[in-house]
């Protein structure tokens, strides 16, 4: 299929996205601009191909994001609000024991993760990884610190960070190995109450 074809939405759908409210338009400039970054790279595409896939005028798409770092940036945004969603969602019901509640929140990180692998992996090993990586590490971290921490940790900030690191070379392993995902999110469990329990 022809790719400008494939970015332009059909005469209907663009008539109904030209007269949606602006948070709506924003949110359908940053889904055509993650899927066609994902696509394509985020040198390879233009505005314009935005534009036509979201399905507004090019001026719309520079109105909220002057540069294309502005829109990788918004998609870090949407990626880091949706992994701590899921987050928040595992330890919203966690028993009041810290191993538990740790191991509820890492087993939720790594599916999360997994379940948006190819964001993820935009994000943390494309050009703007290093920034990426310091605010979601920073974000991460003092949520489960303060997981950590109501359940009366100590040295909180510490061991979150030691769980998330461990956390996620263990997924980077596990995918580069095509491992299993059930087999991979209860070796997690396991770890993090051993750690906690030692």
């Amino acid at each position: 299929m022809d790719d400008a074809a494939s970015e332009e939405p059909d005469v209907k759908t663009a008539a109904t996205l030209g007269r949606r409210a602006p948070a709506q338009r924003r949110v359908a400039v940053v889904t055509a601009a993650r899927d066609l970054f994902l696509a394509q790279g985020v040198e390879a595409t233009s505005v314009d191909a935005i534009a036509r896939r979201a399905g507004v005028a090019k001026g719309t798409v520079y109105l909220s994001f002057p540069t294309k770092q502005h829109l990788v940036r918004a998609i870090e945004e949407e990626f880091d609000a949706l992994i701590l969603d899921r987050l928040r969602s595992a330890t919203s019901t966690a028993p009041p024991d810290a191993a538990t509640a740790a191991a509820m929140w890492c087993t939720a990180l790594v599916e999360a993760s997994l379940d948006n692998l190819e964001v993820h992996d935009f994000l943390f090993y494309g050009r703007s990884a290093r920034v990426a990586e310091r605010t979601v590490d920073a974000t991460l971290s003092d949520d489960l610190a303060g997981v950590l921490r109501d359940r009366g940790v100590t040295d909180a900030e510490e061991v979150a960070v030691f769980l998330i690191g461990g956390v996620t070379a263990l997924t980077d392993l596990a995918v580069l190995r095509d491992s299993d995902r059930t087999e991979l999110s209860a070796r997690v469990e396991r770890l993090v109450s051993a750690a906690l329990h030692a």
